[in-house]
Formats: structure tokens, C-alpha cells, sequence
């Protein structure tokens, strides 16, 4: 378990919540850490860190159908359907007069955090120019978190984002 993702579940009390889960299955803890990972814990959502919103929504899909369909599946769906706020915001590094910008989906956010040492990060209220839709989004993020037979289960075998929205744009 990762440092990032040990400190979401603490900060917003979700462990508890959590245990029963991954109890059942253990897959789900992993995709959660590598997710973390990822993002980061200072990427902010609409009202906190994007992460902790993830997982907050995966939650409720998995309470959703824990007794009329498939848990596991509900949970990763509603892990990657916010997938998409990491192009509605700009996540930026300030130094002075220099700016650096996080672009979507070419690294992770702790790996540019590192790059810019000495910089104050922020969110910038500036969608990403990116024309993506919810389902492009999940898949992206599905692309550089899950691997192998994680994502083959999930992205292809159940088509976790059947139900995304693939016709418009996302706007923030």
C-alpha cells in the first residue's frame, strides 16, 4: 500500500469502509493504490482530492448492488467515472514567473511534483484542450493503472465503462 493512498483513506476515514471490500476482493485494493499512485493527493476534485472522491464513489456503486448484481464491477465504475475532472482543471507548478503544466494522462502527478521541486502547485479553473469524453477518460486512466490481466478483466471482459457517455465532450 502506497504512502499517497494510505494517507487518503486516513485523512477521509475510509478504511473502515473499505475492509469488507477488499476483504471480498483483494483486486480492488490494488487498482485503489495504483489509482492514488497516479493522481496524487493534491489534485482537487469538485469539493476535495480527486482520489478521495474516486473511492468515495466507488463505495457507493459497490453499496448501490451489493445484493442485486455484481459489487466488484459497480466499484470500479464508480472508481473511474471522475476520470475525466484530470482534463476539466489544469494542475499547474508556479515559481516566480515560471509555470509548468501538468498535461493529462503523459505522467503521473507525483512524477511531475518531483520534476518541479521548488514550485508551488495549484489547480488553475482552465479546462484541458483536450476534446475528451467520459469513456476515453476511464479508459486512459484504466490504461496506466490496471495492467495486464487486471485490465483485460475489468476494461474488456466486463466493460466496466459501458455506460460511460462516448458521444459528447466532457466539459468541466
Amino acid at each position: 500500500m502506497s504512502a499517497a493512498y494510505k494517507s487518503i483513506i486516513r485523512e477521509h476515514r475510509l478504511s473502515q469502509k473499505l475492509i469488507p471490500i477488499y476483504t471480498v476482493s483483494p483486486d480492488l485494493e490494488l487498482t485503489c493504490t495504483r489509482v492514488a499512485d497516479y493522481i496524487g493527493e493534491r489534485f482537487i476534485g469538485k469539493e476535495g482530492p480527486l482520489v478521495a472522491e474516486m473511492i468515495t464513489s466507488a463505495l457507493a456503486g459497490y453499496k448501490r448492488t451489493k445484493r442485486t448484481g455484481d459489487p466488484h464491477i459497480a466499484f470500479m465504475q464508480g472508481l473511474f467515472a471522475d476520470a475525466q475532472a484530470l482534463y476539466a482543471r489544469r494542475y499547474v507548478a508556479r515559481r516566480g514567473g515560471k509555470l509548468a503544466v501538468w498535461c493529462p494522462m503523459t505522467e503521473a502527478i507525483p512524477e511531475f511534483e518531483q520534476r518541479h521541486p521548488d514550485y508551488v502547485f495549484e489547480m488553475a479553473d482552465e479546462r484541458c484542450p483536450d476534446h475528451i469524453t467520459q469513456r476515453t477518460a476511464a479508459f486512459q486512466l484504466a490504461a496506466r493503472v490496471l495492467h495486464g490481466e487486471h485490465f483485460r478483466r475489468y476494461f474488456e471482459e466486463y466493460d466496466v465503462a459501458h455506460c460511460f457517455d462516448h458521444s459528447e465532450v466532457v466539459e468541466s
